[in-house]
């Protein structure tokens, strides 16, 4: 059942939304353990994000993959010209110039004029080296066997293409241009599949994830093993910690971890619950809350969002007009396309 085209615009806003509440939730406690977790915030753990509500990386990463994104669309409706790949390549060149300048230069337009961006939040080493080569890398030849999770947590953007198969394939060559290990850019392209097929198609949540592990299944048994596993273990019904299914600090096992938790919190009223599962464990907290929150604003909007939560997420603004642009992309719908010229 196709979704009306303002209900796919606000699921992009959820989307980016969502994901960066679980990455502010998450990066305090993100390098501690479940024991640690409890002596710094009590025994429940982190209930609320800090405020104000920092993100990191992974956040700052999926605004420019969204920024790459839109702009590879307007070049194409404008010339014919279609290269995500390569645009967004490009896009993850200039995140580069925010790590290494303390303010914009004069000038610059888009991303690079907002002076918030220029904060490093601790990027990844694997990122770092990526990206500072003069050629991307892709699937077919990458530059390293990397299956981290920093390559899936700002894939999310791709899931507003044009299609289910074009969605999934930019998640996967987003992710492989820093993370060449199988699981680092198939579990990329697990989760744009996931988010299109939610947000843009409407697709009911059990029958979105079948779909994806059968087509995940193609490309890499491991990834498509995890994600069964949570879908079983959701199934079950019985809370669990979630790091029976890995720490979180691969692709697949912070992506499976993510699907686990949104299926055993389907509800919108539920986002904050699953959303606290995500982050109080021994693992990557930051990427699966990240996730979990990225699916679950698909799913859902910005009305299960907690209006608390976001009245302190830093770039709050960037984040809902970007990801409302990714939603009327999806449905041809018009939107102020010289920001992205």
């Amino acid at each position: 059942m196709p979704r009306d085209p303002s209900s796919v615009v606000d699921r992009g806003a959820g989307c980016l939304l969502g994901g960066a509440l679980g990455d502010a939730l998450g990066a305090p406690v993100q390098y501690l353990g479940w024991a640690d977790i409890q002596r710094e915030h009590g025994p429940q753990g982190v209930l609320s994000p800090p405020k104000p509500a920092l993100v990191t990386d992974d956040t700052q990463l999926t605004l420019f993959t969204a920024d790459g994104y839109l702009r590879a669309w307007v070049r194409g409706k404008l010339t014919g010209e279609w290269e995500p790949i390569e645009t967004v390549w490009h896009s993850y060149r200039r995140w580069l110039i925010t790590q290494q300048q303390d303010a914009p230069d004069e000038g610059a337009a888009g991303l690079l004029a907002d002076e918030r961006l220029y904060e490093s939040r601790s990027p990844g080493l694997t990122c770092l080296r990526a990206l500072a080569s003069e050629t991307p890398s892709t699937p077919e030849e990458p530059h390293n066997e990397s299956s981290g999770c920093n390559g899936v947590t700002r894939t999310a953007p791709a899931g507003f293409a044009p299609s289910a198969s074009i969605a999934y394939d930019l998640g996967c060559r987003f992710a492989a241009l820093t993370h060449g290990g199988t699981g680092g850019w198939v579990s990329g392209g697990a989760l744009a599949l996931l988010v299109h097929l939610l947000a843009v198609k409407n697709r009911p949540l059990k029958e979105a994830i079948d779909q994806v592990i059968g087509r995940v299944l193609r490309d890499d048994t491991y990834t498509a093993t995890v994600l069964t596993r949570a879908v079983v273990l959701a199934e079950e019904k019985q809370e669990i910690r979630v790091e029976r299914l890995g720490s979180g600090w691969t692709g697949p096992e912070a992506l499976a971890i993510a699907v686990y938790l949104v299926l055993s919190h389907p509800k919108p009223a539920q986002f904050a619950d699953a959303m606290r599962a995500a982050v109080n464990h021994s693992g990557g907290s930051d990427a699966t809350a990240a996730l979990t929150g990225n699916i679950l604003g698909a799913l859902h909007g910005t009305d299960a969002l907690p209006r608390d939560w976001l009245a302190g997420l830093e770039l709050v603004d960037v984040l809902d007009g970007i990801g409302r642009d990714l939603g009327r992309s999806a449905v041809n719908e018009p939107f102020e396309e010289t920001r992205y010229a």
